[in-house]
């Protein structure tokens, strides 16, 4: 645990997953070298569960409140793809969400044995094993308003999966998808920008009946969304997906650069992944408290000029500074201490 801790306070410092420059960071008179191959040592021996850190999650939203799940993967550098299942936390500032599942594909290279082409949901479904049926990564059934995904996350045992786990999905569709026997852009012709249109009836999408919705945007594409949801409203749940390309964005790039890891091992990988996911949570946190005591601008496009996690971030270590070179400032450390521990 002692550990653990410390690798949190040193992935706040250095911004940076890489062992080498989160050992810089660690404590103690030994070698630079030695910390190396403790870290080494770490990763390779300590699995930190799935479920506790996806109950450690949860515990911070609402009890009462229905939480959308939004899944989608991504590349860390020489790895394959990282699976996630988020539920948006309603945190009452600027909805962002965390991972409350982080999963790493057991194959050693890229595409190693899937077809990057072939559905998702045609694809050993190595991830709903998160869901048993009425339970979906720690949350009740009844507790999930529904799944969102992209294009990629489609095909006829991922459909029927969701399904028969009362999962009610929100997923864009390919043009080329058939429904109900016919392509799905065939549905949708001459629908000028910034409409929304839906078909009348429900339609066999993958085996499954679903209303099928559409709409163009400002820069002509259509989107399709499949869903239980009606019109605009699954469209505007569907809206809520872009947050976790925000969530990617400050892992890998305004963050942690979590696409520098020289990590490959699945399990060593997923470790990191839920060291970055406890370091986001508590950079959230201390965001949103400092949020409410000193307000982040708000742009002229209406956005906040930060992020909460970012804020929380740049707060963190400000903290942490003002700790290490001015230990007698304990007003500073009194009001520091007292906005993490905020319920």
């Amino acid at each position: 645990m002692a550990l653990l801790a410390a690798l949190i306070l040193a992935l706040v410092q250095r911004e940076d997953v890489r062992l080498t420059k989160l050992a810089a960071q660690l404590p103690g008179k030994a070698l630079q070298s030695s910390k190396v191959k403790q870290l080494h040592r770490f990763f390779k021996h300590i699995r930190l569960s799935e479920d506790v850190l996806a109950r450690f999650v949860l515990s911070f939203a609402d009890p009462t409140e229905r939480l959308w799940l939004v899944i989608d993967r991504t590349f860390l550098g020489r790895t394959d793809a990282l699976e996630h299942a988020c539920p948006q936390l309603a945190s009452g500032q600027d909805g962002d969400q965390y991972p409350a599942r982080c999963r790493h594909p057991e194959r050693a290279g890229p595409a190693a044995d899937v077809d990057p082409a072939a559905p998702w949901g045609q694809q050993q479904l190595r991830y709903p094993q998160c869901v048993d049926g009425s339970r979906v990564v720690g949350l009740p059934a009844k507790r999930i308003a529904g799944l969102l995904g992209d294009r990629e996350f489609i095909g006829k045992k991922w459909f029927k999966f969701l399904n028969k786990a009362n999962v009610a999905p929100c997923i864009r569709l390919k043009a080329t998808t058939k429904v109900s026997g016919m392509p799905v852009w065939a549905l949708f012709q001459g629908i000028p920008a910034g409409e929304v249109r839906w078909w009348y009836r429900p339609l066999m999408v993958y085996g499954v009946p679903l209303r099928v919705c559409a709409v163009r945007d400002a820069h002509g594409h259509l989107l399709y969304v499949a869903t239980l949801e009606h019109g605009q409203h699954a469209l505007e749940a569907y809206s809520r997906r872009w947050k976790i390309e925000c969530l990617f964005k400050f892992w890998k790039g305004s963050g942690f650069d979590l696409e520098a890891t020289h990590l490959t091992h699945s399990e060593r990988l997923s470790t990191l992944s839920a060291l970055v996911t406890l370091t986001s949570v508590w950079a959230w946190r201390v965001g949103a408290a400092e949020h409410e005591r000193a307000p982040i601008p708000v742009l002229a496009h209406g956005r906040l000029a930060l992020s909460i996690v970012r804020y929380g971030l740049d707060t963190v270590k400000a903290a942490l500074t003002n700790v290490l070179w001015t230990p007698t400032e304990t007003l500073f450390v009194r009001h520091f201490l007292a906005t993490v521990a905020k319920p």
